[in-house]
């Protein structure tokens, strides 16, 4: 998330600890914007931009900023601009800010705004979300069986030239060529299991906001009952456990690959 960073020049090192501290704490991604110079026309074209850029706006210490004329400029031309203004102090624990800049991470309040108040289909928007869902996990089931079937296939072939001899000291090469191919598919692998898996709770997300407007909210309630996932004893993701499968097969991989080059070196 990229924030522009309006503060004096005297507290840059503070604002940064500040902003790496903060985003530590609220477990997201921050991409502080500072800029380095505050003189010229240059430095207003550049904080105009950087303003533009930025998600939001971020004034470290406001009482200090309000003694800058370039701070006050700063901060006048992200409210023109229509950004939003979060404070934040050094020493005070910033709690509103932290929660309004967390919100705006999660980009909760664009989220609620898809949802009209007075619309009369939810139960069928509910369905289709559900047959989505459905739909998804039915590919990424397709998906994880096409890669233990071309994975595993390589393993076979390349076993199989090891044992007939086709692959001797002059064309080890091959086997290693087997082995990155492998590895490689087992990283596209781990990052596809990754990206269903934030797939699906997105859709997730949308099902459990629509059974809000519905009479049973059934999905919220078995999502408690599973500890809303906080609860590694009732429930783990499916998809943490699904990406350790790559990880297994890409190791398989380089214990051959090792035993094969021990193989030969002693030969």
């Amino acid at each position: 998330m990229k924030v522009f960073v309006i503060h004096r020049f005297k507290d840059r090192k503070c604002a940064k600890s500040k902003l790496k501290q903060l985003a530590k704490k609220m477990s997201f991604e921050l991409q502080p914007i500072f800029l380095d110079s505050s003189g010229g026309e240059q430095w207003k074209e550049n904080a105009l931009n950087a303003i533009g850029e930025a998600e939001a706006v971020i004034v470290f210490n406001m009482e200090s900023c309000e003694k800058s004329d370039n701070a006050k400029w700063e901060i006048q031309k992200a409210e023109e601009a229509g950004k939003e203004l979060i404070n934040i102090n050094l020493h005070d624990e910033d709690t509103d800010s932290s929660d309004r800049l967390k919100s705006l991470y999660d980009l909760k309040d664009e989220f609620e705004t898809c949802f009209s108040s007075d619309r009369k289909d939810y139960f069928e928007l509910y369905k289709l979300m559900l047959e989505s869902s459905e739909s998804l996990i039915q590919r990424r089931q397709k998906t994880n069986a096409f890669f233990i079937t071309v994975i595993g296939s390589l393993l076979a072939i390349a076993g199989f030239l090891a044992k007939t001899g086709a692959i001797n000291n002059g064309s080890y090469g091959i086997l290693y060529g087997f082995s990155v191919v492998g590895l490689l598919l087992c990283n596209s692998w781990r990052n596809l299991i990754d990206n269903y898996g934030k797939l699906n709770k997105a859709k997730f997300d949308v099902i459990l906001r629509l059974e809000k407007e519905l009479g049973a909210q059934i999905y919220s309630a078995e999502w408690i009952a599973l500890g809303k996932g906080m609860r590694p004893k009732k429930y783990k993701s499916f998809t943490s456990t699904e990406k350790n499968v790559p990880l297994y097969f890409a190791l398989l991989i380089v214990t051959l690959t090792l035993i094969a080059i021990g193989w030969q070196i002693l030969g």
